[in-house]
């Protein structure tokens, strides 16, 4: 016998037929087990429905399909969230065409804590990387969960300061939460399932493709209470989470940047139209409530700790004596992205220090 959320992961796995079209059949037939058993006649009544993905929804009917795919989910660990269960974000059913479920690996934070989405350029500045690290690690103190998208560059980064700050973080995927993408990620997608989740509106399987990101971009912002944007550039994709945190009646921060950096257009102009000017974590706090104290600070005193594999393995091939990148490359046998990441990240937690000629010292 199936429950509710089991039909709910069937309507998710029916390709192309997308959260609005998947919302109106429920609207319309009440029920995910409704869908399921309603004659394809019944099912072209519904506006939106075309015979191909009218004839996809019989076509994908069956015992042997259901069970095949809910013990393929339970030997990856794999959880499936239907929109009318209990654990659903009660946030993201308020979102304009909500996912009918949600997939993840790990566990959902409480509800009740106050979450804030990080976003930003994958190809950030110093200054970018340092204000998402510091940023995302004082809110993980003041027990505030963060949540991104895993990409390169800011969404990473926050994650990770989360994650140095002891705090829960949720990444919402463009892809099936079984893949890690990207695949230099894998350490950090480990680290975040075991203090919190990863998640995803795409069935297991589901390979990243560039339209789910904007797509997946609308979870972000509605799980959130805040929405900072720490670097964008005029046209960027962040900006695609920024338009529908606003229709979603999300406060909008944004990190002032330096006039003449095409990576700080895009949050200088979010400022000039209205948005929270971010300074300090404390903006944020205050506009949640909450109240912090110096205890909650960012404390570079025991950073060492918190070095992730990759950044001890380059940390111990830094000195007090100068080493290049090229050196850093044949010690460590890293790729290069790897390396300037690991770099970037020893940098903003204060441990190495880049002096001229491309070379590193520990500080």
């Amino acid at each position: 016998m199936y429950k509710e959320s089991d039909y709910l992961m069937w309507l998710s796995c029916i390709v192309d037929l997308g959260s609005v079209r998947a919302n109106k059949l429920l609207g319309h037939f009440g029920s995910g087990e409704e869908v399921y058993n309603a004659d394809i006649n019944e099912i072209l009544e519904v506006v939106s429905i075309s015979d191909k993905i009218a004839d996809r929804i019989v076509s994908s009917r069956g015992n042997s399909i259901m069970e095949k795919r809910l013990r393929r989910m339970e030997k990856m660990n794999i959880k499936f969230i239907g929109i009318s269960d209990k654990l659903y974000p009660y946030m993201l059913k308020e979102i304009q065409a909500p996912p009918v479920g949600l997939y993840i690996i790990g566990e959902l934070p409480d509800e009740n804590l106050p979450k804030v989405s990080i976003v930003g350029s994958r190809q950030c500045s110093t200054y970018g990387s340092s204000v998402a690290y510091n940023t995302a690690f004082e809110l993980a103190g003041n027990n505030v969960v963060v949540v991104s998208g895993m990409a390169y560059g800011i969404d990473s980064i926050a994650h990770k300061g989360c994650l140095d700050g002891k705090g829960k973080t949720i990444a919402v995927l463009g892809n099936g939460v079984d893949i890690c993408y990207p695949a230099s990620n894998r350490e950090l997608r480990e680290r975040i399932i075991e203090n919190g989740c990863v998640m995803s509106e795409y069935p297991p399987g589901t390979e990243a493709k560039a339209y789910h990101f904007p797509v997946r971009n609308r979870i972000i912002s509605g799980l959130s209470d805040v929405t900072l944007v720490v670097e964008a550039e005029k046209k960027s994709g962040t900006l695609i989470t920024v338009g529908q945190a606003l229709d979603q009646g999300r406060d909008i921060f944004a990190v002032p940047g330096n006039i003449t950096s095409p990576k700080s257009e895009g949050t200088n102009d979010l400022l000039r139209q209205g948005a929270y000017v971010f300074t300090k974590t404390e903006d944020i706090l205050e506009v949640l409530r909450i109240e912090t104290t110096e205890d909650n600070k960012i404390n570079n005193k025991n950073i060492e700790n918190t070095l992730a594999t990759e950044e001890k393995l380059v940390y111990d091939c830094i000195g007090l004596e100068p080493i290049s990148v090229d050196e850093l490359l044949l010690k460590t046998k890293s790729e290069i992205s790897s390396l300037q990441y690991a770099l970037t990240i020893l940098e903003i937690k204060g441990v190495i220090r880049k002096i001229s000629g491309q070379r590193y010292i520990r500080t």
